[in-house]
């Protein structure tokens, strides 16, 4: 067991450096989501992004056999980018599980595409293979001399995987999270996905053996080691690619965690779904786990769908929490705080909090909102839907009653918003106010369950859920004005952007103590592309 601690990427000299110097050779790379985002990180930094394709797969695809068909379509399309003359595959330490046909897929994929074709092993389980494996330096020995450079439109950056997610929504005093897991898995979240401060997260280390008969053992052994020697009140213990395809016995893991004074919970993440969908699983099973020992309705809210890295910092939610405060309540944030008590409302800050908040509403008929305070006219709103649904009475301050009267024109200006759907909401309800009347709203779902979350949070109104480079250019082709996260710009291309950064894409560089929609950092910044002059608070003078 080793405490996962956050570091920066120092080595340039890996094997994919290697290859990629080579610049008529492209990477194709298949594995989970968790596997895409820690190279497509790497190849971001060394500036060699064209040069990378990924394989969009699901956890199944490995169990009925649909992965290497996939695999075999992106290489054909790898083979028609402009100066590709060797294509490597980037093996992940599924596909070296799996077994496939290495010999076949080389020889017939090289036929077909005109290129040379290699498969590279790579990872801890290519290490611990039997079987010897070339080099990159062997493979790039190999290779006719260098003749064409690539010349290739960039993918859209993976999101933060759902083991990352789990992991940064899990925050609870007096609990460890311990992700079982090969050391590849681990770097994304160590060098990207986990805030800095963080001293709660570790990782299981598998035997080389325990991926032929088995880790149970192995992992029990240490998760109670870790809590005997820790004053941990609980574990939670997080899934990853290969025990979720090996089907690890968690409950074999966590039985005995009580004689050491620690309770233990399983989150069976798998790292091929998102972050959106890995914390809404998260959120549910904690409120569904909570509820068993509630009494009657309490006076507290919950906030769900909170993480910092997908959300942004708790800072911004403190007016709202002084409102609850004010009428007698008090807010409880999922995965963070203890959720003891029946809520009498349940407030979704994003769209992984609504399954949590369905249930709630189905199960025991608590209000659900779905709304963010942004401005003074959204604030006004918030706030007077928030107390009529906690039964109590309210009243708009002067300034709110005021907010609105003056008219703007209107602005033909299109504006592109990629966000999440009840984020978006609050934003577009600003814009409307200052004039801007051709808005469409986006948002970046990898799989099919965080797109129907997203239109599920989006409810009537139009949203395009894309999942690749080609189903958002139009949109981004045809608008004057983007608000989304700077990302979208190395991808695109430069656009009028108002800058909406957020950990699930860009990594924790891209949270700060003031962000967040309801932060003072985006507050500031659309007070200014709206021209709104002055510092000091903007919530009290956007509209």
């Amino acid at each position: 067991m080793e405490q996962i601690a956050a570091e920066e990427i120092t080595s340039f000299n890996t094997s994919m450096d290697l290859l990629c110097r080579r610049r008529d050779l492209v990477l194709v790379v298949p594995g989970a989501l968790i596997c895409l985002r820690s190279l497509y990180q790497r190849a971001a930094l060394r500036g060699v992004l064209s040069q990378l394709r990924y394989v969009i797969l699901r956890e199944e695809d490995y169990v009925v056999g649909t992965m290497e068909e996939k695999l075999r379509d992106v290489v054909r399309a790898a083979g028609n980018l402009p100066g590709v003359r060797v294509i490597v595959i980037y093996l992940s330490c599924l596909d070296i599980l799996v077994r496939l046909d290495f010999a076949d897929i080389e020889a017939c994929l090289s036929a077909e595409t005109g290129c040379v074709v290699r498969c590279f092993f790579r990872g801890p389980l290519a290490k611990a293979d039997a079987m010897p494996h070339e080099t990159a330096e062997d493979i790039l020995r190999s290779l006719p001399p260098e003749e064409t450079c690539i010349e290739a439109d960039i993918s859209l950056p993976p999101p933060m995987s759902d083991i990352a997610g789990a992991a940064d929504f899990l925050r609870a005093a007096d609990t460890a999270n311990v992700l079982v897991t090969p050391s590849g898995c681990r770097s994304p979240i160590a060098r990207m996905d986990m805030m800095r401060e963080r001293r709660d997260v570790y990782a299981a280390l598998p035997a080389a053996e325990d991926y032929i008969f088995g880790m149970e053992e192995t992992i029990r052994t240490q998760v109670e080691e870790l809590a005997a020697g820790a004053a941990f009140q609980k574990l939670n213990l997080l899934g990853s690619p290969v025990p979720a395809f090996m089907g690890m016995q968690e409950e074999f893991i966590l039985e005995n965690l009580s004689s050491c004074g620690c309770k233990g919970k399983f989150f069976p993440t798998s790292g091929f779904q998102d972050a959106v969908t890995g914390i809404a699983a998260a959120s549910l099973s904690l409120v569904w786990e909570a509820a068993a020992d509630w009494g009657t309705t309490s006076s507290c809210v919950y906030v769900l769908g909170w993480s910092e890295m997908l959300v942004g910092a708790c800072a911004q939610f403190a007016a709202a929490e002084d409102f609850f405060a004010k009428r007698g309540y008090r807010m409880h944030i999922a995965g963070r705080d203890v959720l003891s008590e029946r809520p009498a409302l349940a407030w979704c800050v994003s769209a992984a909090g609504l399954p949590a908040a369905d249930w709630l509403h189905d199960t025991y008929d608590i209000p659900v909102l779905q709304t963010l305070p942004l401005g003074a006219q959204g604030k006004a709103a918030w706030e007077r839907t928030a107390a009529k649904m906690l039964g109590r009475t309210y009243r708009a301050n002067a300034a709110q009653e005021t907010a609105g009267s003056k008219s703007y024109g209107r602005n033909s200006e299109r504006i592109l918003l990629i966000g999440d759907p009840i984020a978006s909401r609050a934003i577009v309800c600003v814009l409307r106010a200052y004039g801007y009347c051709d808005i469409r709203c986006a948002a970046y779902a990898w799989t099919d369950e965080t797109a129907e979350l997203y239109r599920r949070a989006a409810g009537r109104e139009e949203i395009l859920c894309f999942q690749t480079r080609e189903e958002l250019e139009p949109l981004w082709n045809a608008a004057d004005i983007v608000v989304a996260d700077p990302a979208f710009c190395i991808v695109y291309g430069e656009k009028r952007l108002l800058p909406l950064p957020t950990g699930y894409l860009s990594g924790r560089d891209a949270v700060c103590a003031d962000g967040g929609v309801l932060g003072a950092a985006f507050r500031r910044a659309l007070a200014a592309f709206l021209g709104i002059q002055g510092g000091g608070d903007t919530s009290k003078k956007l509209k």
